[in-house]
């Protein structure tokens, strides 16, 4: 859940029944700032949990812990759910590419890329969704503002993972980040055409709970079941927080603002979290990019930020033959 990546999980882009914006109140406020800067900080926690422990261990205990606070909740409100193989069979399968697969990945490329970057890399996510509406599915159409946002946003891309020493590992982590974050777009949109017709945290708990399973038998065969024997309390309450916080909170929240506000309003956060990213990767860890990494992140988040603003206000079409073009 960015975590962008916010996780694989229903996007705000997945059709809802039309909500009328309930009231702006301090308090929504305030916990919508709180549950932005919770998943703008998961890359800023997932770096000091690298510290003791491994990339599979940190995304396994990140998603039982959240599987389990799920299940309460679902429990509570007490869902539909689903009654055909078909569906637990998508379940299975968005289990590993919406949750496995991508989270692993992340938490992998944040041993060679630092978190400022790796959080800026993945807010393209929204970009992806876009391209495969408009390119795979034909359902979006491509207007000005949108297709400058996908060309500057693409070409921060190139100039950020560029930006990595010759040689160095960080530039292929770089495109694998880049590469997760179309991952993730691939799951919103297989998530809104197969399983979207039950409740969303549903889909959120089913998504996690098989993700989980399918890392566990990873942890037996790489022998990352045996967790470390001195975990300093930074590294510990850094995992804590990406399951408690990251992950369950941020999908309680998640959809209580979709059914409070809207999709528009709530989708807002994913533009504001790659700030949170930085500023937490630059004052705390003492993250030093270069020139050309700040110039790379700077361009990405204006296409990003573009790409919003174009989203959230009608944008001109392009002419027809320029959007044939642009389409393929």
């Amino acid at each position: 859940m960015t975590d962008s990546s916010q996780t694989g999980v229903v996007r705000a882009d997945r059709p809802h029944h039309t909500v009328v914006p309930g009231p702006v109140t301090p308090g929504r406020v305030v916990l919508y700032a709180v549950m932005t800067t919770v998943w703008g900080s998961s890359f800023f926690f997932t770096a000091l949990a690298l510290d003791a422990f491994t990339p599979f261990q940190i995304v396994f205990i990140r998603m039982l812990l959240a599987t389990v606070i799920l299940a309460g909740v679902v429990a509570v409100i007490r869902p539909r759910w689903p009654r055909s193989a078909r569906l637990w069979a998508h379940f299975v399968l968005l289990g590993l590419i919406s949750i496995a697969l991508p989270y692993t990945l992340l938490t992998w490329a944040q041993v060679w890329v630092n978190s400022s970057t790796a959080i800026v890399l993945s807010s393209t996510t929204p970009i992806f969704v876009f391209l495969i509406a408009t390119l795979g599915l034909r359902t979006e159409v491509f207007g000005i503002g949108r297709m400058l946002a996908v060309t500057l946003a693409f070409a921060g891309v190139v100039v950020l993972t560029l930006g990595a020493p010759a040689g160095s590992n960080s530039l292929f982590w770089s495109a694998i980040i880049v590469v997760t974050s179309a991952n993730y777009a691939v799951a919103n949109v297989y998530t809104k055409r197969f399983v979207s017709q039950l409740h969303p945290l549903l889909t959120a708990l089913l998504q996690l709970g098989f993700g989980t399973l399918w890392l566990a038998p990873v942890l037996l065969i790489t022998g990352d079941w045996r967790l470390p024997t001195e975990v300093g309390w930074p590294s510990l309450l850094a995992v804590l927080e990406l399951g408690v916080l990251g992950s369950a909170f941020g999908y309680v929240m998640f959809f209580y603002f979709i059914a409070t506000w809207g999709s528009t309003i709530t989708s807002l956060n994913t533009y504001l979290q790659p700030l949170v990213g930085i500023a937490l990767g630059v004052l705390v860890l003492a993250e030093r990019p270069g020139w050309q990494a700040w110039a790379g992140m700077g361009i990405v988040l204006a296409g990003v930020a573009l790409f919003g603003v174009s989203t959230l206000r009608p944008d001109r079409p392009l002419s027809r033959q320029a959007a044939d073009r642009a389409a393929g």
